[in-house]
This record gives C-alpha cells, sequence and structure tokens, in this order.
C-alpha cells in the first residue's frame, strides 16, 4: 500500500499471520448478515488495488492472505489499527484518513472477506515443510488447531494457506517486538526458533488447504 493512495485499502492484516489475543473484540461484534457481505464487497473493491482481486495478498511478504480469514480475527485486527495498538505506517494512514470510526463499515468488509475462499498461496522451498510440521504440532497446534485453522469463537487467526513471507515476516516482527499486539506468551513460544524452523513453519503453514 502506499500512503499516496486514494483507496482505503484496508488490511496489512495476520494472519499471524500470526496471532492474535484468543480474547474476544473489544466491544460487541454481532454475527455478519448477507447484507453485510454485499456491502462489503463494494467496499473491498477500493482495497483490492493492494490485497489483490480475490483477497490472495502478495508473494513478496508485504500484504497478506485475507480471504477466509475468521471475521471476528478481522474485526479486532482493524481496531486494533484504527486505535494504534498494532503498527504498520500503510494502515495507520488509511485508518488515519478514513478512521472507520462507525465500526458498521469494519464489520462489513470482515463479513465479505470471511465469505472468500481461496488455495493455499505456498511459496516455500519446498524443503523445510516436514520440520515445520513438527514446530508447528509442538508450539502452535493446541491454539491454532490442528491443521491452521483457527477459531472465530476464540479470535485466533487462520494460518492455513497464509503468504509464505508473510508468515516469515510477521514472526520475526512478532519476535523483535514490532508486533505490540501479539501475546506475549505466543513470543515466548517462537522466540527459541531459529531461522530454519521458521522458515519450515511458515512453509507448512502456506501449503495447508485454508
Amino acid at each position: 500500500m502506499n500512503r499516496a493512495l486514494p483507496a482505503i485499502q484496508i488490511i496489512s492484516l495476520v494472519a499471524l499471520a500470526a496471532c492474535t489475543s484468543a480474547g474476544a473484540p473489544t466491544g460487541a461484534t454481532p454475527a455478519p448478515a448477507a447484507a453485510d457481505v454485499q456491502a462489503g464487497a463494494r467496499i473491498y473493491a477500493e482495497c483490492a488495488g493492494c490485497h489483490g482481486p480475490a483477497a490472495e495478498g502478495t508473494a513478496n511478504g508485504q500484504v497478506p492472505a485475507l480471504a477466509g480469514q475468521h471475521f471476528t480475527v478481522i474485526v479486532k485486527q482493524l481496531r486494533d489499527y484504527r486505535e494504534g495498538e498494532r503498527w504498520d505506517a500503510r494502515m495507520e494512514s488509511i485508518m488515519a484518513e478514513h478512521r472507520f470510526g462507525d465500526d458498521a463499515q469494519i464489520r462489513k468488509v470482515a463479513a465479505y472477506l470471511a465469505s472468500l475462499k481461496r488455495p493455499p498461496a505456498g511459496g516455500g522451498s519446498g524443503e523445510g515443510a516436514e520440520r515445520g510440521e513438527a514446530v508447528y504440532a509442538k508450539a502452535c497446534a493446541s491454539c491454532h488447531g490442528a491443521r491452521g485453522q483457527g477459531s472465530g469463537a476464540r479470535v485466533v487467526p487462520r494460518l492455513a494457506g497464509q503468504q509464505y513471507m508473510y508468515l516469515r515476516r510477521q514472526i520475526h516482527d512478532a519476535v523483535d517486538g514490532r508486533r505490540p499486539n501479539f501475546p506475549v506468551d505466543h513470543i515466548a513460544l517462537l522466540a527459541p526458533l531459529d531461522a530454519d524452523e521458521i522458515d519450515g513453519l511458515a512453509e507448512f503453514l502456506s501449503e495447508l488447504e485454508p
């Protein structure tokens, strides 16, 4: 995304991509309705220039795949950007300009994105997925599910099928203190991982069916 672009361009999300807090978003989050999905599609049309026409993100890790992410996770992350609880210069600029002060707009975009389907993003070298699977089973599966499916009810992101480079970047950002809304207990699990383990973890998750 670019500050100079006029589009709403809403999300540099996660899926960590990676993890969010497992608590409910601040304030009530009504379930999405069909009308919200339709309205959200119209809003998202202004975001597709950065996030892709199918919300597939980018392989370079700068923009995550959002299609199929849990409704509650998207709502929470957008609120966090709006309130300065998650950092990204592009998203902070977008939220400052458009604010999304009315949570109804956030819910509509989230409803649309949650309704989308997409294939796994992939993108790894093809050499580290087995190691990554072992790391995931030990450190992540108890929260994010056996296949990276996450939980909308617990506001746990779906990691399956996320962009490989985005997953890598978010893990490093979390460990290095660049994700202030990232749970401390998750950082403690990720901090001991070496570079090969992080690469393998990202590769394993990127190849899972969302």
